[in-house]
């Protein structure tokens, strides 16, 4: 197999660093280049031939679809893949004359996004890339986190710890807390002092459940789903999972906030069914 051109584009620097490292391992065959913006998507599309773009839908100045069009104009023969937090079936239904290749929905994992990547390489002389709400089907062994569970078992027997796991490997942080709405410790992994954890945990429970009459306030509906705290050393992102659960990390201030956000907030979604 000859090399093959990739192109991400997403207006988030922080999502496009993350699939750009991610996607470098699957090794030299693959070559990948970024866009933070329509401009500088379109000046490298005019530049070079790529096998295959993967562009968000909804950025400034244009959207994905824009550039869709302009690529089916300069290069028919690439593969382009929209991604999009708003759902795909109304896209759709505007899009079909534009040939899209394939959607994926946000919050999607690298797996997913390895996958397409993959495919795209054979598809070029074979067929086009499946176009699911997805992007693929989900894989029965598949926990929504970009991993295999422990002994191919099904989402709803993988464990809570696993789940953690996973997250605090893929975001890289120091430690992942989950916390029921007492301010309980219920699961936590990583580098944390056993000596503080129940005293962290009640503190984390306070502070995010306290600004509720806050978020009445503001005329929200719900209270808040997410909540940043900021330090010289450690940050800490809480995410409610179920209105039981809370999901606290604690990262290095150099990792990218948007990356922890992205994968907490999917590890929230694939552990509301497991905790009832």
């Amino acid at each position: 197999m000859g090399q093959k051109h990739i192109l991400i584009v997403d207006d988030d620097n922080s999502i496009l660093r993350m699939l750009e490292f991610g996607l470098k391992k699957l090794g030299p065959n693959y070559h990948i280049s970024t866009a933070e913006n329509m401009t500088s998507a379109m000046r490298q599309i005019e530049e070079i031939q790529f096998d295959l773009i993967i562009t968000d839908y909804m950025m400034p100045g244009m959207t994905g679809v824009d550039l869709v069009r302009a690529v089916r104009r300069l290069s028919p023969a690439t593969q382009v893949v929209l991604m999009t937090a708003y759902g795909t079936n109304k896209l759709r239904d505007t899009t079909d004359n534009l040939h899209i290749d394939g959607y994926l929905n946000k919050p999607f994992t690298m797996d997913q996004i390895r996958d397409i990547v993959r495919q795209s390489a054979l598809s070029i002389v074979e067929a086009p890339i499946s176009q699911s709400d997805g992007a693929y089907p989900p894989d029965e062994t598949d926990d929504g986190l970009g991993s295999t569970p422990v002994d191919d078992k099904p989402p709803d027997y993988v464990s809570v710890a696993e789940h953690l796991h996973q997250l605090q490997i893929n975001a890289g942080s120091r430690a992942v807390m989950l916390i029921n709405n007492q301010g309980m410790s219920v699961q936590v992994v990583g580098e944390i002092t056993p000596s503080k954890i129940s005293q962290i945990c009640e503190l984390v429970a306070s502070n995010h459940y306290g600004p509720a009459k806050l978020a009445h306030l503001l005329d929200n509906k719900k209270p808040f789903k997410a909540s940043f705290y900021e330090g010289d050393s450690y940050n800490l992102y809480v995410c409610d999972v179920n209105g039981k659960c809370l999901l606290a990390v604690v990262f290095d201030v150099k990792l990218r906030p948007g990356v922890v956000w992205f994968y907490t907030k999917q590890t929230a979604s694939a552990l509301e069914p497991l905790i009832v």
